[in-house]
């Protein structure tokens, strides 16, 4: 009896605290058929963001179908130089990924005015192993854009 007693305790301080479990979000009906246009986003960025809007119940259809349009304006990657060895060659990178984005509806009424996010990770390069360094670089540009697109998401909740 203590123990189920200290479970609904427990329940209720964290109902109580604000405390709840991510699901899914509340969008707007403009938001329901979304058409992504993207001609200066990588293929792995759209990927993404059709999959975060797929998951989050978004229908993403053609432009003739379409209540808003997600443009993409641009997608940036940099690599910059944090750290250099005794040789003076360079060690440990930060990458760099920023998006700007914007949603209207097809009447190019603003939905959603131009937002940007930037997202960096740090990157050590290990020089004897030259093919995995790229790989685990792309792979971290990669991961990078799905945490975008997630952004993106989050914030089509506003609308």
């Amino acid at each position: 009896m203590y123990k189920y007693f200290q479970v609904v305790l427990f329940a209720l301080l964290l109902q109580g605290c604000g405390f709840h479990l991510a699901g899914e979000g509340k969008f707007a009906d403009e938001l329901s058929n979304t058409h992504i246009q993207g001609a200066s986003a990588s293929k792995e960025m759209l990927r993404a963001l059709e999959k975060s809007l797929r998951s989050n119940h978004i229908n993403v259809v053609a432009a003739e179908s379409a209540t808003a349009l997600l443009r993409i304006l641009n997608e940036e990657t940099e690599r910059v130089v944090i750290t250099v060895d005794s040789n003076g060659k360079a060690r440990e990178f930060e990458l760099l990924l920023r998006i700007t984005f914007e949603v209207k509806r097809l009447d190019n009424t603003v939905l959603l005015d131009q937002q940007m996010i930037d997202l960096n990770r740090d990157f050590v390069f290990d020089k004897s192993d030259l093919l995995g360094a790229n790989e685990e670089e792309q792979d971290l540009f990669n991961e990078m854009r799905k945490d975008a697109a997630k952004l993106i998401v989050y914030r089509l909740q506003t609308i």
